[in-house]
């Protein structure tokens, strides 16, 4: 168990130091963005070249996918098959490449020319970005086996590396719009291609160099597509309901706000996937160990990690969202040279949307540890499919703009009852453990939280000094760490924590980081 806990420990340090360098670069390149292309060249390429950022945010979902079989092989001790998944999910991704180029350049491009809302002027270079797009995205997916590999593997350092590698190109290509003459709408389209190329290139090379399974040979297994077909597909039918909700969304957006709006909504995202990555680096560390733990039957080491992970995920989440949320415009401010209009509701709302959605992570790893992925996957689609049709209708009955971002969240918060209905139904899974371990401290917290806030806010009028801004924001950020340490976590879990930092230290120490 300690070697776990260390192995943990340890690629969740190269996670973290992923995060905070792409967290920067990110900001600093939608910066640039915004600068050079303008608000509304910046709304357009968000919504047309929507579909690269859609299947970048499913890229990790999809590899996820072929992550879960390679690893449940590994806990069993069946290397010998790691070959046969790994040429069986390249099959699988050919052929959803084949599917949604399709799509994509018929009911896609009819879509892009004859419904979104953008000046007649700007649609030739709308479609030169909506092709450059769908070429990217075909390439991001024929990545996907390759980074189920290094994170099944749990290569988290390489899988930093690269991950850095393309947030700095993706930052030079905002460099070079700067020095450019042409239509720059254009020029970072094609930039985005080949940035896709390189790391396709980069990801391949790396594997095939130090995995012997990603050694590609033609090779078809009918039972095995099945079973891995079948858990792709309810999974991709499941994450897609998700990603077609946020970019269905984006085009309601578009219908009654304009290319402005989508300005507004890009950068509420920039903030959201940012945020994302804080616990997303431990969904991915502690994914691989869910997974083996259930292939090994160890599950009260199982359901103790799950819980944990549960709650430290959350409170993590919960110290940086809200010195955010409270001090979001002074932070917008600073960031941006021009604040779209709705840019501080849109973002303020993704905030509460993500702490909704950060219970959903840990449930998602254990049904798809278990195979069974079927129930709660329709579950998804089902209440997916109620965003679009409720938003439209309160759009057209003359709501803000901002509502789209209300029934998103509460239909999150059905849609995660419906999930702990289901794992209830999983074996030795027990809701109420559940609930007092993790829903009620987090809950506890959350309260205590805003209350400190709020009081804070009382104290300080940080609209006056900019001092007094950073004063309230940092004092609210220790208050509330100091409340996760004293009510969101017990004393087994205080100890657990400290052996994680100590072994962080432990292993700086002995690689010489």
């Amino acid at each position: 168990m300690i070697s776990k806990n260390k192995r943990i420990a340890k690629n969740t340090a190269f996670l973290y130091i992923r995060m905070f360098v792409m967290m920067g670069v990110s900001f600093y390149a939608v910066r640039l963005l915004l600068a050079e292309l303008g608000i509304a060249d910046f709304g357009i390429y968000n919504i047309v070249g929507g579909v690269v950022a859609m299947f970048s945010s499913l890229r990790g979902l999809f590899a996820s996918a072929t992550q879960r079989f390679l690893n449940f092989e590994m806990g069993g001790g069946r290397n010998s098959n790691l070959n046969n998944i790994f040429n069986m999910s390249l099959n699988i991704h050919l052929i959803l490449c084949l599917i949604v180029l399709i799509f994509a350049e018929t009911i896609g491009l009819w879509f892009l020319n004859h419904k979104l809302n953008i000046d007649p002027g700007r649609l030739n270079a709308a479609n030169w970005v909506f092709h450059c797009s769908v070429i990217a995205t075909l390439i991001t997916i024929m990545t996907i086996p390759f980074d189920a590999v290094i994170i099944a593997r749990e290569k988290m350092k390489a899988f930093a590396y690269i991950s850095i590698i393309d947030s700095v190109l993706k930052l030079a290509a905002a460099y070079v719009l700067a020095v450019s003459t042409g239509d720059k709408l254009k020029i970072y389209g094609f930039l985005i291609l080949i940035i896709a190329i390189v790391i396709r290139g980069i990801n391949s090379f790396y594997c095939r160099r130090n995995f012997e399974e990603c050694k590609y040979r033609v090779y078809w297994n009918p039972d095995l597509f099945k079973k891995m077909g079948t858990f792709a597909g309810w999974n991709f039918l499941g994450n897609t309901s998700y990603v077609l909700t946020n970019e269905g969304t984006n085009i309601l957006l578009n219908f009654f706000g304009g290319p402005t709006s989508n300005a507004a909504r890009a950068i509420a995202y920039q903030v959201r996937a940012a945020t994302m990555k804080i616990v997303t680096n431990i969904f991915t560390a502690v994914d691989p160990q869910i997974i083996k733990l259930y292939s090994q039957n160890e599950y009260q080491q199982l359901y103790n990690l799950l819980f944990f992970t549960s709650k430290i995920s959350y409170l993590v989440l919960l110290a940086i969202v809200l010195p955010l949320y409270m001090s979001l415009e002074f932070i917008m401010n600073i960031w941006l040279t021009v604040v779209p209009v709705d840019t501080i509701i849109f973002v303020k709302l993704i905030l509460v949307l993500i702490l909704v959605r950060v219970f959903h992570g840990p449930l998602d790893t254990l049904f798809k540890a278990t195979g069974d992925i079927k129930k709660y996957q329709i579950s998804n689609v089902i209440i997916n499919i109620f965003n679009l049709p409720i938003s439209y209708v309160l759009l057209l009955s003359g709501y803000p703009l901002y509502i789209v971002f209300v029934v998103m969240i509460a239909l999150d918060i059905v849609y995660w009852g419906m999930l702990v209905i289901l794992t209830n139904k999983i074996e030795k899974f027990n809701m109420t453990e559940y609930f007092n371990k993790t829903i009620f401290p987090c809950s506890f917290v959350t309260i205590l939280s805003l209350c400190i806030f709020y009081g804070i806010n009382l104290l300080f009028d940080s609209s006056i000094f900019i001092e007094q801004q950073i004063y309230s924001t940092l004092l609210g950020f220790f208050s509330v760490i100091i409340s996760i340490w004293i009510f969101g976590l017990s004393s087994n879990e205080k100890s657990k924590l400290r052996k994680i930092i100590n072994n962080k230290i432990s292993l700086k120490t002995s690689d010489g980081l």
